[in-house]
């Protein structure tokens, strides 16, 4: 049984979720994540964490961008705080591309870039609101462009940031299982990618795509290249409060998983 690791990074994004399901632990946490031409995160999502990222400085001149790849391999599917599955074989990858000024960019030159989420995996018979599933094998189970906070002005503009950890992503549904499943989308075409992390190489990032605080660039902060370890991601799908029920062969997974999460909170 695969067992998630360092959840304390994935509860640092998924503590304010709880804000709105009447959970207790939501009176330690005053508000959900948010930026404007974001949103904040939604039920049900695909978590994952311990990720990495990449940052490579490409181009030259006038022509010079930044180029962010994260990926990952210890992905799970929530319904609530305290209701989840992982997911078998996952892999999760994600690309960003960005000019000097930290900008969301789609092309520099004559060069065409691409800003993408890709989830792949297997995943348990569930039931989430009125939509029921089997057990679902290996396949693409979510991919999104990546938008920024005003996608349809055509031109680069910043994405979304909140409290000098997180960093998110407008996004547009292209395909997938639960892309395609209108029970869980509710007919959304887009929701919300949120990255977080609390290294310096993370704070780093944050500060460098902040286009309020003016802390430094890209090419001050991250330089020519950076690798980012225990990076959390959060890809909404959405309908926020629906409920989700699991088939009884589930429950003693969920059961143990809430105790081990427990115990290394406390730590």
């Amino acid at each position: 049984m695969k067992v998630v690791k360092y959840a304390r990074w994935a509860f640092a994004l998924l503590l304010p979720l709880a804000a709105t399901t009447g959970n207790a632990v939501a009176d330690t946490v005053p508000y959900s994540y948010n930026a404007t031409g974001v949103g904040a995160p939604s039920w049900p999502l695909f978590l994952d964490v311990n990720e990495t990222i990449k940052i490579e400085r490409k181009g030259s001149g006038s022509s010079t961008y930044w180029q962010l790849k994260g990926t990952g391999s210890t992905a799970s599917f929530w319904g609530d705080v305290d209701n989840y599955v992982n997911l078998g074989r996952d892999s999760v990858k994600y690309q960003a591309n960005f000019n000097s000024a930290g900008k969301l960019i789609t092309s520099i030159g004559s060069t065409s870039l691409s800003n993408y989420l890709e989830i792949k995996g297997s995943l348990p018979a569930g039931t989430f609101g009125n939509t029921s599933w089997s057990n679902q094998p290996e396949q693409l189970l979510l991919s999104a462009k990546l938008l920024d906070i005003n996608p349809d002005n055509n031109t680069p503009d910043y994405v979304g940031t909140y409290g000098g950890f997180a960093v998110g992503f407008k996004t547009k549904f292209t395909g997938g299982w639960a892309a395609n499943n209108p029970g869980l989308t509710g007919g959304s075409t887009g929701e919300n990618l949120w990255l977080a992390g609390l290294s310096n190489g993370f704070l780093d990032l944050v500060n460098a795509l902040d286009g309020n605080n003016g802390n430094g660039s890209f090419s001050s902060l991250i330089g020519s290249s950076k690798t980012i370890k225990n990076v959390v991601s959060v890809a909404s799908v959405p309908v926020p409060g629906a409920v989700w029920l699991f088939g009884t062969g589930l429950l003693g997974l969920l059961a143990g998983r809430r105790k081990a999460v427990g115990s290394r909170l406390a730590v």
